[in-house]
């Protein structure tokens, strides 16, 4: 295929993707005036460009590249030999040997506290490597026993420095590196109490960040907060909100006497406060003392038979459960060693974990079943050419449901390359006893209970199905750990009622890795304690001894009689083309004299018209799965439900917002022939038949205009010299320019949601040169505009623009790398309003030309909501072209705001789309989508 194929193919895909349907491009079209690319888009085709030839352009390319054709030429001009992409797959090299399984491991009985394991294991294996880091660039950090406990002696003696006693919280906010550990464990050695804590997933991100944590702090009673430099901006945002707070940097911590400041710590002392990531609106913190910890590290290593030689692999967070207790803690106590990375690192190449346990021989990992399902996915067999899995004796499934289509995908998958079906363990734990429960046996492999699903949802009875029936699949989580107790009582209450063999009911436990209960909160721990058992609020069943989790009580659906389970339903919907993965939420609503209503709340990304195709394929796929349909099918935009940090859903929080009416159905697409049409229709009536009115109108037009311009112009003109601050400019201007416009005739009128104080990013259609004065005197507070650098060359417009801080914006420059974005940036950064017109011009015609992508890129990368507001009447009070001003009503409205979309090209897209439908619709104006004319030297996809 030559370049210039592929510049077109890329460009169609690309085009297809943002909604756009051309079948023929020209060389000569235009990348922005025909095609709608404005410069993000761009810049996204320049990098799939770049993939697809393996090669590096010059920046410089897309200032110059304009069309099709000087893309071409460009890429001709480009030296593909010298400027090859970094391959992605690891280099080959053999796997790592395997160490001598040799016995268990040993642990002594007198280790009492997580200080006297990180004491025992620096003086008896000081010099071993314990936790082996790697980084994004592939190379390997290691931090032995030895150096951890000094470095973790030192951070607590730097604690006790500034003050902090024994029994303070300590909130921890840092990736995952050497200084999360030493962190972590010079808390415990000051006597304090860690707190962990997600951190931001961008520096932009900050206020936003901060609003969602503020209760977790607030509940945990953080005495300190210990971050990383970068992020030392947490404490400006915080010193209002928690002035007794102390804030430092990991850096700090690396200075004091190691001799200094190690507390005495006892067994039942608090070593841990665990808030899982989705409990910012009503915080409980799990409380978890030395004893429990050590008793459930202790039982994690029986339940998986630890060997010396086991070296365990890991990429979850260390701010959940599962990363730090089941990856760090466990082998900490059995003196291993642990391979690391990020999150991030795994999101973005899965491969690299699996390399991971090549390249290390790594045995042991854990993991959530989406985990296993992202490396089906996303890796490629070019990514694990060489690659060596036979070292893998347990992968542990755990944290959300077990899917059988997924271990089956992955172990067919990954089999070739050694990984073996037994070692795939479905495990079962949660927060509440640290983080483990029940394992499956090592080495016996997957074992799925297959169950009549209509007898299930009849009368909880797990029946094995004939294969006649509709079934439901379980995953077996195996048996209790060592010392540890299950028992199911009946869901509707009696916790003193034990149901039968394969017969569904809430899990209750207990044991000694057990919560003291919810740090603060004695109401919440009283409503899950029965004596010594806890209430896990899940549900499930036993067959032959073994515990099968089958969901949530709180989430369990109840319709005539019949109990399901949502999971089930979004399972059902989940393969649907045009389903957003993992954007499903199923609950049931009160429904008057029916009872009970089945509501299912569905992302997608497909254009309006075939929304109601999905919807019927929707209530199909649910009738086939319950029998029954769903009563009620909601499509929304991408980003609308709510979710944790770690990606899970908020069903809970989803029906709330249902109920409350939060979700506003998408508006529909006008037709492309309703366009056309309107189109013609205002350019007939626009300024030909303005001029053609009678004497009357003219002589009207040009009272309104003498008055507006003898009040307005002389009053800005004044402002503009003698204002210089914001406030003032501001309030001076809307009193000048409501004078002016009312003693025009053309009043104005504000409706909808006040602006909030700060951040959020403001995006409106734009119709004419009316519109920023309008928007200034309707709304009630000070932002700033992004406007072109020719309205600030205007002697008095321009003058006035500068005083009010707006933004001058340079045409034809890559958005994101020119100077007007970066200053958009820190404006929003800082707290600022910020506002668009993404249509960037306006004409004399009616309809919304096709949005650019700015402000929407803007929104997600700083994570700041998106408040459309309509402009309705400029366009005739003045349409371009015009002299006279038209009196008219002028409305502004502002729309319920719109979260800020994933940072995703296709979910910034749809985001933009979603707005221009509502502005459009609020309007009442079509939606001009421009294509590129069949033209000469065109090109056919």
């Amino acid at each position: 295929m030559s370049e210039a194929e592929i510049v077109y193919e890329v460009l169609h895909e690309l085009l297809a993707e943002l909604g756009g349907r051309p079948t023929v491009i020209a060389k000569t079209a235009d990348l922005e005036r025909d095609l709608g690319l404005g410069s993000l888009e761009r810049l996204e085709l320049l990098l799939r460009l770049e993939r697809k030839l393996s090669i590096k352009l010059p920046e410089q390319t897309f200032a110059r590249g304009q069309t099709p054709a000087e893309l071409i030429e460009a890429l001709a001009a480009c030296e593909h030999g010298g400027t090859r992409a970094a391959e992605r797959s690891e280099p080959a090299r053999p796997p790592a040997p395997r160490a001598p399984e040799g016995d268990r491991c040993h642990v002594p009985d007198s280790l009492r506290t997580l200080v006297d394991l990180a004491r025992f294991r620096a003086e008896h294996d000081g010099d071993r490597a314990h936790l082996v880091l790697l980084d994004e660039d592939g190379g390997d950090r290691e931090l032995t026993f030895g150096e951890l406990w000094r470095r973790g002696l030192t951070a607590a003696s730097s604690l006790a420095a500034r003050g902090v006693s024994p029994g303070d919280r300590v909130a921890i906010i840092l990736p995952t590196g050497v200084e999360f550990f030493t962190t972590f464990l010079g808390i415990l050695c000051a006597g304090c109490v860690p707190v962990p804590l997600y951190p931001p997933a961008r520096l932009q991100d900050l206020p936003a960040y901060v609003k969602r944590e503020m209760g977790i702090l607030a509940s945990a009673g953080a005495r300190v907060l210990v971050t990383d430099r970068q992020m030392l901006q947490l404490g400006k945002l915080l010193r209002d909100r928690f002035p007794a707070m102390i804030v430092m940097s990991s850096e700090d911590l690396e200075v004091g006497d190691p001799s200094l400041g190690l507390a005495r710590v006892a067994p039942d002392d608090l070593a841990l406060i665990q808030y899982s990531s989705g409990s910012t609106g009503d915080p409980k913190g799990v409380a978890l003392p030395h004893r429990s910890l050590l008793a459930n590290a202790r039982a994690i290593g029986e339940g998986l038979a630890f060997r010396p030689s086991d070296v365990p692999v890991s990429w979850l967070p260390l701010y959940h459960d599962m990363g730090l207790i089941g990856t760090w803690l466990s082998p900490y106590l059995h003196g291993m060693k642990v391979v690391m990375m990020s999150p991030l690192q795994f999101l973005a190449r899965p491969e690299r974990w699996l390399w991971a346990f090549h390249r290390h021989g790594g045995s042991i990992s854990p993991a959530p079943n989406f985990g296993y399902d992202l490396c089906c996915r996303k890796i490629r067999d070019e990514d694990i050419k060489g690659l060596d899995l036979t070292s893998w004796r347990s992968a542990m499934n755990g944290s959300e449901p077990v899917r059988a289509d997924t271990v089956e995908r992955f172990c067919a998958r990954f089999g070739p390359y050694g990984f073996r079906r037994e070692a795939m363990m479905p495990v079962y734990g949660l927060a509440e006893t640290s983080v483990a429960l029940a394992f499956s046996p090592v080495g016996r492999g997957p074992l799925f209970d297959r169950i009549d699903a209509e007898r299930f949802a009849r009368d909880g009875h797990a029946v094995p199905t004939d294969g006649a029936a509709a079934e439901l699949v379980f995953a077996s989580c195996g048996v209790p750990l060592a010392g540890h107790e299950v028992k199911l009582v009946d869901a509707s209450g009696d916790t003193q009622a034990e149901v039968g063999e394969r017969t569904q009911g809430r899990i209750l436990f207990r044991g000694p890795s057990s919560m003291t209960g919810y740090f603060g909160r004695p109401d919440a721990t009283a409503a899950v304690r029965d004596g010594e058992w806890i209430d896990s609020g899940d549900l499930g069943y036993l067959a032959d001894g073994e515990l099968f989790v089958t969901g949530r009580m709180k989430d369990l659906i109840i319709k005539g009689g019949r109990k399901f389970h949502p999971q089930d339903i979004e399972r059902a919907i989940q393969a649907l083309d045009g389903v957003r993965k993992g954007c499903i939420a199923a609950f049931d609503v009160p429904s008057g004299a029916s009872g009970e209503a089945i509501v299912v709340l569905v992302e997608t990304s497909l254009a309006a018209e075939r929304h109601e195709d999905l919807t019927k394929a929707i209530l199909a796929a649910v009738q086939d799965q319950l029998g029954t349909p769903a009563d009620h099918v909601r499509l929304l935009p991408p980003g609308s439900l709510p979710k944790t940090s770690s990606g899970k859903l908020r069903r809970r929080q989803s029906r709330s917002m249902y109920l409350e009416g939060a979700f506003d159905r998408p508006p529909t697409r006008l037709g492309r022939a309703a366009a056309i049409a309107e189109l013609a229709v205002s350019s007939a009536a626009g300024r030909g038949a303005t001029w053609a009115r009678g004497l009357t109108g003219q002589l009207a037009r040009a009272a309104s205009t003498t008055v507006a311009a003898a009040t307005v112009v002389p009053g800005l003109a004044m402002i503009s010299m003698v204002f210089r601050g914001q406030r003032t400019t501001w309030t001076s201007g809307r009193w000048v320019l409501k004078v002016g416009t009312s003693a025009a005739g053309l009043p104005v009128t504000r409706s909808g949601p006040a602006l909030p104080e700060r951040g959020a990013i403001l995006v409106s259609n734009h119709a004419s040169y009316l519109d920023w004065l309008v928007l200034t005197l309707a709304l009630e507070q000070p932002f700033l505009f992004t406007a072109k650098s020719s309205v600030f060359s205007m002697p008095i417009l321009g003058r006035l623009m500068q005083r009010l801080g707006h933004i001058r914006v340079e045409r034809g420059q890559l958005a994101g790398r020119h100077e007007s974005f970066r200053v958009a940036r820190e404006a929003a950064e800082r707290g600022e309003l910020v506002h668009f017109f993404p249509e960037a011009t306006f004409t004399s015609a009616s309809g919304l030309r096709p949005f650019r992508l700015g402000a929407f890129q803007l929104a997600a990368e700083l994570g700041l909501p998106i408040i459309p507001i309509a402009i309705k009447g400029t366009r005739r009070a003045l349409r371009d072209g015009d002299k006279l001003l038209e009196p008219t009503r002028l409305e502004v409205k502002a729309l319920p705001a719109i979260p800020a979309p994933p940072l995703a090209l296709r979910e910034i897209s749809a985001c933009r789309d979603l707005v221009r439908e509502q502005l459009a619709r609020e309007v009442d104006e079509p939606l001009l989508d421009i294509v590129s004319a069949a033209l000469p030297n065109e090109v056919t996809a």
